[in-house]
Order: C-alpha cells, then sequence, then structure tokens
C-alpha cells in the first residue's frame, strides 16, 4: 500500500469520529423539538455509524488486511462519501457547519499523520463540504487496486473530487463548449418571502430617490455610478452575493466622498447602504458566504496571490469569444475590483473572487469529463478534432486558474483544485498529441 495500514485506519476512524461529533453536538446543545428535525439527524446520524461499522467489518479488526478486504472497505467509504456530500448539498447548514477534530490519544496529537494535521493547523478554516473532500482525496492516495501509476487521478476520481459549484458572486454555464455568465435568481426561505417583497419595494423606491437626489449635487462621478450599478443590481433580482460585495463597496465609496456631500444626502446614501445589508442578510447564500468568509484564514500573500490570478484569467478569457461570452472576463473583472476594498472586507474579497475561480474551474473540468467519457464510448462524432480543440482550449482556462489559486485554495480548505491542475495539465498534454 501507499500508506501503512496502521495509519489508514487511525485517519479513517478519527475522521468518522470527528464528522459524527461535528453533526451532532449542536443539535445535542439545542434539543431539537420537531419530528423532523429528529429524524433528519438520526438519519444523518446513522449513515456515519454504518460507515464505521462497514469499515470495521470489512477489515474483521485486523492490523494487516488482505488486498481484497482493503478493497471492500475503501469502496464502501468511497459510496459513502458520495452519499454523504449528496445529503449535505440539501443541508447547507450542514454543509457549510465548521468541522471539528474530535479528541485525539496523545500518540495521535504528537506524531499526527498528514492527513490529520491539515486539521489541527487551523480547525476553523474547514466546513464539512471541505473535510469531507479533503477525506476523499485521502481515500484516493490510500488504493491497493488501482491500475494507474500511483498519484494518477482517473474520470471516475476527479468527477468525485470536484465540487459542483458553489455560493459565490458569480456561477458559470458552458453552452455549446462556451462559457457563459450563468442567472441566478435569489432563493429565500418562504416565510422571509412576505417580507423581502417588502423590502425590495422600498429600496428600489429609495433607490432612485438617491440617484435623483446625487444627480443634482456635485458628487463624484464615481459615487454616482457606484451606486447606479447597485441599485441596477437590486432592481434586476441579481445574485445575492454579488449585490451584497457591491454594497459592501459602495458604502466604502461613500465613506471616501463624504466630505463632498451635503449631511443630508450623505445620511440618505447611509440608509441605502444599510436597508441593502438587512435586505440581504434575509437570504440563506448571503449567510453563508459571510459564514465562510469569516472561517478562512487568508493572509496577505493568499490575497495577492488570488489577485494576480484574477488578472491573468481575465487576460486569457478578454477576446476570446470563441470560447467565452464577452461578459465573462468583464464580470470577473468586477468581481476583482472589490479586492481593494480596505481591512476586513478586502478578505471577504478575496474568499469571493477565490469562489468564483473555482466555480469556473469546477464548470470547466466537469464539462470536459463529459466529453471524455462520451469519446471513451464512441459517442462523440468521430471525436472531431474541432470539438476536441476547443475542449483544450476550455482546460487551457481551467489550467491558468487553477495554477494560480491552488495554493491560496488549499489554505482555504479547496485541496481538489491542486489536483484538478494535475488532471488537466495531463489531459491538455494528450488531447494537444491527438488534434
Amino acid at each position: 500500500m501507499a500508506i501503512a495500514y496502521t495509519e489508514a485506519r487511525r485517519d479513517i476512524t478519527a475522521f468518522l469520529a470527528s464528522l459524527r461529533q461535528t453533526v451532532d453536538r449542536p443539535f445535542r446543545q439545542r434539543n431539537p423539538q420537531s419530528e423532523a428535525e429528529r429524524e433528519r439527524l438520526a438519519h444523518t446520524l446513522l449513515m456515519i455509524e454504518e460507515a464505521r461499522i462497514n469499515f470495521n467489518t470489512y477489515t474483521r479488526y485486523r492490523d494487516d488486511p488482505t488486498p481484497e478486504e482493503w478493497k471492500l472497505a475503501r469502496h464502501q467509504l468511497l459510496e459513502f462519501t458520495t452519499k454523504f456530500a449528496a445529503l449535505i448539498r440539501i443541508n447547507s447548514e450542514l454543509s457549510s457547519r465548521r468541522f471539528s477534530l474530535g479528541a485525539l490519544m496523545l500518540r495521535e496529537r504528537e506524531n499526527p499523520t498528514a492527513f490529520i494535521r491539515q486539521f489541527l493547523v487551523d480547525e476553523r478554516r474547514f466546513s464539512v463540504s471541505e473535510a469531507l473532500i479533503a477525506f476523499q482525496l485521502h481515500l484516493d492516495s490510500l488504493t491497493v487496486d488501482r491500475v494507474q501509476a500511483q498519484g494518477t487521478l482517473s474520470l471516475q476520481d476527479i468527477k468525485r473530487i470536484v465540487p459542483r459549484q458553489q455560493v459565490a458572486p458569480v456561477q458559470f454555464n458552458i453552452i455549446d463548449n462556451r462559457i457563459a455568465v450563468a442567472s441566478q435568481t435569489p432563493k429565500s426561505r418562504p416565510e422571509d418571502q412576505s417580507n423581502i417583497a417588502a423590502a425590495f419595494e422600498h429600496i428600489k423606491g429609495s433607490g432612485e430617490a438617491l440617484l435623483k437626489t446625487l444627480s443634482q449635487s456635485n458628487c463624484h462621478p464615481k459615487l454616482y455610478e457606484s451606486v447606479a450599478e447597485l441599485h441596477e443590481q437590486v432592481s434586476s433580482g441579481a445574485n445575492v452575493v454579488k449585490v451584497g460585495l457591491t454594497n459592501m463597496a459602495c458604502g466604502v465609496m461613500g465613506a471616501q466622498f463624504k466630505e463632498e456631500l451635503p449631511d443630508a444626502v450623505t445620511g440618505m446614501l447611509h440608509a441605502y447602504n444599510a436597508s441593502i445589508s438587512l435586505y440581504v442578510a434575509q437570504f440563506p447564500d448571503w449567510e453563508q458566504f459571510t459564514q465562510n468568509a469569516a472561517s478562512i484564514d487568508l493572509d496577505d500573500q493568499d490575497i495577492i496571490e488570488i489577485g494576480n490570478a484574477a488578472s491573468e484569467l481575465i487576460e486569457a478569457l478578454t477576446n476570446r469569444e470563441d470560447i467565452a461570452d464577452k461578459e465573462v472576463p468583464k464580470t470577473i473583472a468586477f468581481v476583482r475590483q472589490f479586492l481593494a476594498n480596505p481591512g476586513s472586507s478586502s478578505k471577504r474579497a478575496a474568499y469571493a473572487m477565490l469562489k468564483t475561480i473555482e466555480n469556473l474551474i469546477s464548470s470547466i473540468v466537469r464539462h470536459g469529463l463529459k466529453f471524455f467519457e462520451q469519446t471513451a464510448e464512441r459517442t462523440v462524432d468521430a471525436a472531431s478534432k474541432t470539438a476536441s480543440k476547443t475542449i483544450v482550449a476550455l482546460l487551457g482556462i481551467a489550467l491558468v486558474s487553477a495554477s494560480g489559486v491552488g495554493g491560496a485554495a488549499a489554505n482555504a480548505g479547496a485541496p481538489w483544485v491542486k489536483q484538478a491542475a494535475e488532471f488537466v495539465q495531463k489531459q491538455v498534454e494528450q488531447r494537444i498529441k491527438e488534434i
């Protein structure tokens, strides 16, 4: 095996115990009352317990299981991660909850494996979904039955490792082998919809009044443009994370030009920003995004790396309407501008930019996987060279993105980005030979 079984078993046992604790503890503390909530908790805990029992059953609690026993145990664990990932995709609160590493034995604390060490460095940076991805990657490294060379990932491995697009200012679609910005309607809880509708009408009216007042003042053109952009986003029902970030940037700009405005206009602007802050807070996506951003420890070097990667990506996509709609680089540039915001806003903006880039990588890689699978099954029209060239061009964009933010993504709990970069590099090299 690539790693001693005793270490692998310690890793797996510790992870499953920690996952159970992470799921169970919040419920025990607040004693769930509803029957549906209790059933959901019981189902989730039983999934984890079943995975633990299956693992111990297949390995028979032995110190050195046979290759066949380990193959079966690993297969069961991979099935569990797939099912559990599907479960948390429809439960955003559990998906974004901080993963808490459980109590370890003294020897494990003093001499942790590489897998456990990543959680000990900074437990707060991993959400449940991110910890699950890290566990999937670890299982991939524990193979005994793989035909490919050690460290090589198959199409199925990549499909499992690369997550679907996440909550971010921008998500993408690939239509006819061209990247486009996906239209996202803000999703809200049913019980909040009447309040949201009332707030929307108020904000729309106050935004129109503020723009009219600013147009009659001697305010800086950039401030007017910022308010106009924010008003347009709110009015059009744009991505709520994008609205929240634009509102933050608008507030920063308002503070910069405060001395140029009468007190009454400053008050209108402040009230407008505050109303939008309360408005976006009603949406689960904004709540999840802000919680995740607060829990991620990005340093100054990470922020620089993300900014540079975004600039390279914008340059690579500009004037490439053969593979990307012209709005794609413009939208990425729009998100990148938030990195100029000072203090904690810069960290939140960096997280937003990182997740936007991750979404682009995810959309391209998953689209490429479909093409590769169709080619392998001979369902693509003679694996046309034109289609292959386009896929290679798209993968080149994903490679630029993944290579640029790989380090920052790993620090933010997304180790899959580096794995994707290695896979894409090999696919590009292989497809170029075939064209």
